[in-house]
């Protein structure tokens, strides 16, 4: 019987981290060879079966990797155990599977799931702690106060955060200066940024914002979800205007709006043309959909079908007024 994985979670940090984890060590104990890494998005039932029934190389095991959960029917998924060589070890890695699909839903029962919750609280400031010792590097209560309010608790910017922090301190204590000098803020302000440049119908500049923060390396993977929540958020805000005639922010967030969110997006609710958001919503879904299915290529090393769907979000967006 074949050995089935599927690593999932919010917390993108730990989940690189296992995987890389399980990549290092099975090499070293089963041989490179025995180690194979296949894209989920392009990834044909066929070609998988290809991959799975195939025996070790003068080894115990043989591990297939699969990075995103790869679109399989119910019976697809159903098949994987009578058709693996029973030396095989098959990993599914995906953070956000579309739970939706059938071929997920039975992978969720079947597989042995491994979830990667996301660091809060004293968990997460053990976790700083113990990235600082790797690093031989401290760091001041008022500097850690800073990074966390600049960066926000994603472990992933985190870390490279403290890698450059302890690079500049050189030895001695990282401190708030430190912090105000070399991080840029991220996470909530960004979105805030990004949502009053939208709402404010201010196109060319949300574009310049967007393509700048891309250059300063921020991921367009990371980008792609802020849209796809602020689009759902003018969605409610637009709802309460139209539809229970409400103009209060403080009465609108009560539905589940953040209120900085609902101050920013109600001047364009009130002016929002409803067939052109009907229409957005529809294309903006659509494109989702086909990221997630195959439909558009959009890897970490080859992104620009994805920045190119946001460049397309933007426009679109600042065409919404009636």
């Amino acid at each position: 019987m074949a050995q089935l994985y599927l690593f999932t979670g919010e917390n993108e940090y730990a989940l690189q981290a296992e995987k890389k984890r399980w990549m290092t060590e099975f090499a070293e104990k089963h041989r490179p060879e025995n180690l194979v890494r296949l894209e989920g998005q392009v990834l044909k039932f066929r070609d998988f079966l290809d991959e799975i029934s195939v025996a070790p190389f003068i080894a115990e095991k043989r591990l297939v990797l699969i990075n995103g959960v790869p679109v399989f029917s119910r019976e697809e998924v159903q098949a994987i155990d009578k058709l693996a060589h029973e030396a095989c070890v098959i990993a599914f890695v995906d953070g956000h599977p579309d739970k939706r699909l059938s071929g997920v839903k039975e992978l969720l029962k079947i597989a042995n799931v491994k979830e990667f919750q996301l660091l809060t609280g004293k968990m997460l400031h053990m976790w700083i702690a113990a990235v600082l010792a790797d690093l031989r590097a401290t760091i001041s209560e008022e500097a850690k106060r800073k990074l966390l309010d600049a960066v926000g608790e994603d472990q992933m910017l985190l870390a490279e955060e403290l890698k450059k922090l302890s690079l500049y301190a050189n030895g001695r204590s990282i401190e708030a200066a430190d912090v105000d000098l070399l991080v840029l803020p991220s996470g909530e302000k960004e979105v805030w940024t990004m949502t009053n440049l939208l709402a404010a119908g201010k196109t060319k500049e949300a574009l310049q914002f967007v393509h700048g923060q891309l250059a300063l390396g921020t991921s367009p993977h990371s980008l792609w979800p802020i849209l796809l929540w602020m689009l759902e958020n003018l969605v409610i805000v637009t709802s309460s205007v139209r539809e229970a005639n409400q103009t209060n922010p403080a009465k609108i967030a009560q539905y589940g709006v953040p209120f900085p969110s609902a101050r920013s997006l109600l001047p364009l609710a009130q002016k929002v043309d409803p067939k052109k958001l009907r229409a957005f919503l529809q294309t903006t879904v659509a494109a989702d959909m086909d990221l997630k299915t195959g439909g558009y290529r959009a890897t970490a090393e080859a992104p620009e079908e994805l920045v190119a769907l946001i460049d397309r979000f933007i426009v679109q967006c600042g065409k919404l007024a009636g």
